[in-house]
């Protein structure tokens, strides 16, 4: 079985010979072959090259025998694609201006033009399709309203979330229209990336834990429904991550997502038996992580300890896509990769 048809099958909710594998952040970030593509390139340069995007995609593919890749990109794309001008800045992190704090700036935004505003993405995307030759899942992505306007709304990168809280809270029927735009925007983007190739998609809300449930609920989640609405409607598969989003555990169940992909610090018992106990709603088929990333820094006895210890946990309940709970740390040591890559393929 190779790992297209793992893959696929898990997502399709069948039993395979072992959870498939793959590995947020994948792409990038810890690989020697990457960092000499970036050498003399910034991270833009690369990401708009269709060749050179494609090639760091396939990457840790070759290296490691994964079941799945995610195509080499960024969620900023859409805000990018709305008018914000996108800089990545070395011990910054990404910046956006200007920023998005009033309803003048609400109504200046464009609406992205799939073909054009992405090509460069949707070209990657099929060169990547080609090259795998139909024997390694691809993966889509985008992120969630909420993160997106966070980095809209901030700026960049940010600890206390404040502009976004008192953009929420002091302007709420503004915030609606922003996040009704970004619905629509991602949406386009998750649906343009499936017919461009992308095997399943993921909806990435890397800031979801700065809400508590109930604001998650008010202003978040109704937005992530509409997106994976529009993806399932479509006949498409389509994976939710809410980071540090254990309080958030009841939003993600009720989604209406293919599955869940779950950070480290969520209990893997109690989302199997939450989804098992859902009546009149669409419940989450599949599951996906949760190792924490830091874990692949342990000695390789303690990784295979911990896969082993996690496949037990899950126990064949549900599908299980063999993950992290967030992505690789840059400096995470490759035999932490190998020794997480191959305890999982010496499973049952």
């Amino acid at each position: 079985m190779h790992g297209r048809e793992r893959m696929l099958s898990v997502l399709a909710g069948k039993s395979v010979d072992r959870p498939p594998i793959w590995m947020m952040r994948q792409a990038g970030r810890t690989l020697p072959e990457y960092r000499a593509i970036r050498a003399g390139r910034t991270f833009l340069e690369v990401m708009h090259d269709p060749a050179l995007a494609s090639e760091v995609t396939l990457q840790p593919v070759r290296r490691f025998g994964l079941d799945a890749a995610i195509i080499f990109c960024d969620i900023l794309i859409v805000p990018a694609a709305m008018g914000l001008d996108l800089n990545f800045i070395k011990g910054t992190g990404p910046v956006l201006s200007p920023v998005v704090r009033t309803e003048a700036d609400v109504l200046g935004l464009k609406k992205p033009v799939t073909d054009r505003d992405y090509s460069y993405l949707l070209k990657a995307l099929a060169r990547t399709k080609e090259a795998l030759a139909g024997e390694t899942a691809l993966l889509g992505f985008a992120g969630a309203p909420l993160t997106l306007a966070s980095y809209m709304i901030e700026g960049g990168s940010t600890r206390t979330f404040t502009e976004l809280k008192s953009f929420l809270f002091g302007q709420p029927a503004v915030a609606a229209h922003l996040f009704e735009q970004l619905a629509e925007a991602v949406g386009d983007l998750l649906l343009a990336q499936l017919e461009a190739g992308a095997d399943a998609v993921q909806l990435f809300d890397t800031w979801a834990g700065e809400l508590s449930a109930v604001d998650y609920e008010r202003f978040a989640m109704p937005y992530n429904r509409q997106i994976i609405k529009r993806v399932r409607d479509a006949g498409g598969t389509i994976m939710l991550f809410l980071r540090n989003g254990a309080h958030l555990m009841d939003a993600a169940v009720h989604s209406g997502a293919s599955g869940l992909a779950l950070d480290w610090r969520m209990d893997v018992d109690r989302v199997i038996e939450r989804i098992h106990t859902i009546e009149g709603a669409v419940a989450p088929s599949i599951i996906q992580g949760n190792l924490d990333p830091a874990a692949l820094f342990a000695p390789p006895a303690e990784i295979r300890q911990q896969v082993q210890a996690l496949h037990d946990r899950v126990g064949g309940r549900v599908p299980h896509i063999m993950n992290l709970g967030h992505g690789l740390h840059p400096n995470t040591p490759l035999d932490g990769i190998y020794a997480f890559v191959n305890a999982v393929k010496e499973l049952g």
